[in-house]
């Protein structure tokens, strides 16, 4: 069985003085937000993978050739 190998980004962001996390990918259209970063990946995973049953066609494009799990280049603040 081949592997859809996705990138997500997850943001930290205050509203009302409460954290949410918010996990997007430069991949597919998709974001899920939550309490916690895992609640947001979890919710990414079962939103990605809704999107890719109705949308077969791009699976084709994030079939992962390599285990490399972490090949994205860190982002990072800066302040000027």
């Amino acid at each position: 069985m081949k592997k859809i190998g996705l990138n997500i980004v997850i943001e930290r962001e205050k509203i009302s003085n409460n954290d949410i996390f918010i996990a997007t990918s430069p991949d597919i259209n998709v974001f899920a937000e939550g309490k916690t970063v895992d609640e947001a990946v979890s919710k990414f995973i079962e939103g990605a993978r809704f999107h890719l049953d109705n949308f077969p066609e791009e699976k084709e494009n994030l079939v992962q050739t390599e285990e490399n799990r972490f090949e994205m280049p860190m982002i990072t603040k800066i302040f000027l």
